[in-house]
């Protein structure tokens, strides 16, 4: 199975959720990213600038959820949980960001330090749908079964116990204010023989965002005709 085969049976790309201008511009990012949608501009890198501002994370363009996530038993809470995951979201970059061995990005942590050798990263969070829990008991307990019950049992919900995290991002100039780059992926959790993950609300999306953050920072640190690619979609490791 190789990269692409395995990104289209992971997750379908979310629709566009109104956060990007131009989202026409956006391709498939297989090529060069483990993302849904990418688009970087051919007039200035957004590579180039040597300092970062990570900012507050849009909540404001979360996609409206489609029946069967209504039906989840988390579903009443999400309101209360998008700005929780929004603020995840952003530490998770920023830790990323300051993890790097090279060192791409200087962190700016004030508004006020931006000048022309900054750009600025802006995430909003499109999509929030909790697993199912349930499901994902449901599944773990079935491995007690005999094989030719547990393992069809297991397998079925352990899938259907994944929720779905999206993001729509941009890369912009700080002192010109133009978008640089912009990128759009949505994901619903690796594959496991013992899924621990899915018996967690989030535990698929706080990997997603790791995931993100670490693509996000190997795309800086290679040039162009590199391929990054993204985490496998099946794991050995429960969590």
């Amino acid at each position: 199975m190789n990269a692409v085969e395995e990104k289209v049976l992971a997750a379908e790309p979310a629709p566009d959720a109104g956060f990007l201008a131009r989202p026409e511009r956006l391709a498939s990012g297989f090529e060069r990213a483990p993302f849904d949608r990418i688009w970087t501009s051919r007039t200035r890198d957004w590579r180039s600038f040597s300092k970062l501002y990570v900012a507050p994370v849009d909540t404001d363009h979360v996609l409206e959820e489609n029946l069967w996530e209504k039906l989840n038993l988390r579903q009443g809470e999400v309101k209360l949980d998008v700005p929780r995951l929004a603020g995840e979201l952003r530490e998770r970059f920023v830790d990323a960001i300051l993890g790097d061995p090279v060192s791409h990005f200087e962190v700016v942590e004030q508004p006020g330090e931006i000048d022309a050798d900054t750009a600025i990263l802006e995430l909003a969070l499109v999509e929030l749908v909790p697993n199912k829990a349930v499901l994902g008991a449901i599944g773990l307990a079935a491995w007690g079964a005999p094989l030719e019950i547990g393992i069809p049992v297991a397998t079925a919900t352990a899938f259907l116990a994944h929720g779905s995290i999206a993001v729509e991002a941009r890369v912009r100039a700080a002192d010109s204010g133009m978008v640089v780059a912009m990128f759009a992926d949505r994901e619903t959790g690796k594959m496991r023989i013992v899924d621990l993950r899915s018996l967690t609300w989030y535990g698929n999306a706080y990997e997603a965002m790791d995931d993100w953050a670490s693509a996000f920072v190997e795309l800086a640190n290679t040039p162009r005709e590199r391929k990054v690619r993204g985490a496998p979609l099946f794991t050995f490791m429960p969590w």
